[in-house]
């Protein structure tokens, strides 16, 4: 037998540009190919700097011919603290040939890596046994550090990652790593801000009169001018920061007693409420699932009691002749007797009170339900089933990658700094406290909820609202649909690619490990729309579900929250006094005692602001010039691609035409905005 032909490899590495991304430890590569393995060869330049954060070096290797490369083998010598090594991608070439190689992920110092090459596979494509030994040993690695919480920790919640001193969150996960990356350090500059203007507020706080003074050299919210006008309460119904509660009925809700004496005035002349219900005119904001959650009730050392209020509040709206809504009718409680319905024909104060109960209600129930469980934890069950069982080499696993940065880390740090007991919601919203209202009501968000709830169109359709004619202006619906369908033909096109029958994805073992590890352990199965993972009409479904989520609906639930809630009056997270029983007890001073403190008013501000943020490194929906972490190098995964962004920039388009001929824009669900995924 001959001696092996000797090959020219020219190797380009990129290093991320992350904090700490690059390292002076010595790193070699191993060439292992379909015809064996080269030796071992040190990265090193003479007289350059390798390895720097941000920069892509270039090394020439002489090796006998491997055959078609399969992974690169790399060595991080480092012993040192800071030798880890953020490597993005290689790239490959011998003569006319050339392999890419994506990693986007650490190489910790005194390990080895083994970066496989990026075509698409499923396994039973693997072109040889390195191929299948090296998927199986990612898996076998990852389900060491990727661990499962135990069931009794998530009793009643979605599945989670496993994270303690002995298991801390795994580096590829960490968050940012930028110097205003984290939220914490946004909420800290934020009250930072907003404390070196109370000495100014030398008074007694009260909020409807105090809040413009607490934003001097930070954005005054632009709801603050109009936050009062009833046109503007019906507008966040559907562009606000919750714009999926608004349901349309045909009667009134029972044990809502209103006469067309109540509306005298408020209606349309002539249109009473009956005809208003029957022509497809009412629509109801309901937040029924607070009914029966603690509110925050706590004695101090010196037996005051400090109590908050969010209650089951209900609202009717109105859709008048210009197709605008109004709200209508309102009541804090589901009692007929002890609950009054007030409307516009109540007192100023009386109305206003009414309002801004029911913004609490909402926000309590948009904070750990819609955003909290809806988006993020629901998530992290995919995540974790993902990095558990789906190689690098794995197109599902390329697919889905780039929509799960930080989300792992994201999730732990509003456990912690937000959810847990004496973290800061016990400090400012309704539910929180020592009952734990909070974590009841997720829980109970979570009982309630499938995953087919996260698709847009269905839910249009069951709360009515799909039909432009019956609801002419609700920006959130048009531009989630035309969302939803691109990102539908997206996850389509990538997986046509690789699955051309049901019978490959029957055959495709890490699929259904990772079918079988998220039933088991991250989402009970009835939560998820098929009892098996047979078709893949339904995998492309799920998966179509979990980056609308991760994107489309996350970006609609978190980004305007700064501008709901920073100006407190407009969406108060807790009340300080029980709702009113009766009418005409109303006046500024209980308004004023009604709302929050101003220590909960600082909180609120800073949370907000931390949670609108967007990252120096965002990766957006629409990435003009292409996304940064590209997972395929398949030419027809490059076409779908490009269509899919034709599409989203076809969206943006419509989005921009929308909002030159609305009063108030409607611009977090442009594509160009959108987050790919949960990064904060």
């Amino acid at each position: 037998m001959g001696a092996l032909m000797t090959v020219d490899y020219k190797i380009v590495v990129r290093t991320g540009n992350r904090l700490g991304a690059g390292t002076d430890a010595d790193i070699t590569v191993v060439l292992v190919g379909t015809r064996g393995e080269s030796g071992p060869h040190r990265l090193d330049r003479r007289f350059h700097d390798d390895f720097v954060a941000g920069a892509e070096d270039v090394y020439d290797i002489q090796a006998d011919d491997v055959g078609e490369l399969i992974l690169l083998r790399f060595t991080n010598g480092g012993e040192l603290a800071g030798s880890d090594w953020l490597l993005d991608f290689a790239r490959v070439t011998a003569g006319e040939r050339s392999w890419y190689f994506p990693y986007f992920r650490w190489v910790l110092g005194g390990s080895t890596t083994e970066v496989l090459e990026g075509t698409g596979r499923l396994p039973q494509h693997a072109r040889d046994e390195r191929e299948a030994a090296a998927r199986a040993a990612q898996i076998e690695r990852r389900r060491e550090i990727y661990v499962w919480r135990p069931a009794e920790a998530t009793a009643g919640l979605p599945g989670a990652l496993d994270i303690s001193e002995a298991r801390p969150l795994p580096k590829d996960e960490r968050y940012r790593g930028l110097a205003d990356g984290s939220y914490q350090v946004i909420f800290a500059k934020t009250m930072a801000a907003l404390k070196l203007k109370m000495p100014a507020l030398t008074r007694a706080w009260n909020a409807l009169v105090d809040m413009l003074d607490l934003f001097r050299g930070i954005e005054v919210p632009s709801v603050a001018p109009r936050w009062q006008r009833d046109r503007e309460f019906a507008r966040q119904a559907v562009q606000g920061v919750s714009p999926i509660y608004l349901e349309l009925i045909n009667a009134l809700p029972k044990g809502l007693p209103l006469r067309d004496a109540d509306l005298r005035g408020v209606l349309s002349p002539g249109v009473s409420l009956a005809q208003a219900l029957a022509s497809k005119r009412i629509f109801l904001l309901d937040f029924e699932i607070l009914d029966d959650i603690p509110m925050f009730r706590k004695v101090d050392e010196d037996g005051a009691e400090e109590r908050r209020w969010a209650p089951p509040a209900r609202c009717l709206l109105y859709r008048d002749d210009e197709g605008q809504l109004r709200p209508i009718a309102i009541q804090l409680g589901r009692d007929p007797e002890r609950d009054p319905v007030f409307t516009p024909n109540d007192s100023e104060h009386d109305w206003l009170a009414a309002k801004m109960y029911t913004r609490c209600s909402e926000g309590n129930a948009h904070q750990m339900v819609a955003h909290a469980i809806r988006t993020h934890f629901v998530t992290e069950p995919f995540v974790m089933a993902t990095m558990r069982n789906l190689p690098d080499k794995h197109p599902i696993y390329k697919l889905l990658r780039r929509h799960f940065r930080y989300t792992l880390a994201i999730n732990e740090g509003a456990r912690v700094t937000l959810l847990a007991e004496g973290g800061v919601f016990d400090d400012f919203i309704a539910t929180g406290g020592p009952d734990k209202g909070h974590v009841e009501l997720g829980k109970k968000g979570f009982r309630r909820w499938k995953l087919t709830d996260n698709k847009p169109r269905p839910d249009f359709e069951r709360r009515g609202v799909l039909d432009p004619a019956v609801l002419p202006y609700y920006p959130y619906r048009d531009d989630a649909l035309a969302l939803w369908d691109a990102i539908e033909e997206y996850v389509g096109g990538v997986l046509d690619h690789f699955y051309r029958s049901d019978a490959d994805l029957a055959e495709d073992a890490e699929m259904q490990a990772w079918w079988a590890d998220l039933t088991a352990r991250g989402l009970p199965a009835e939560k998820l729309p098929c009892a098996e993972l047979s078709r893949v009409a339904d995998l492309v479904d799920i998966l179509s579900t979990v980056l609308f989520t991760v994107s489309v609906q996350h970006g609609a639930l978190n980004y305007l929250q700064y501008e709901h809630y920073a100006f407190v009056p407009n969406a108060p997270l807790c009340m300080r006094m029980a709702p009113p029983r009766e009418k005409g007890k109303i006046g500024p001073t209980e308004l004023a005692a009604m709302l929050p403190t101003r220590s909960q008013t600082l909180w609120q501000i800073a949370i907000g602001r931390a949670l609108s943020s967007f990252g120096d490194d965002e990766e957006y929906l629409l990435h003009e010039g292409g996304w940064r972490e590209e997972y395929f190098v398949e030419p027809e995964m490059m076409a779908v691609r490009e269509r899919f962004f034709d599409r989203l920039r076809a969206q943006r388009e419509a989005v921009n035409a929308r909002n030159a001929r609305c009063e108030v824009p409607y611009t977090v669900l442009s594509a160009d905005k959108i987050p790919c995924g949960i990064t904060i």
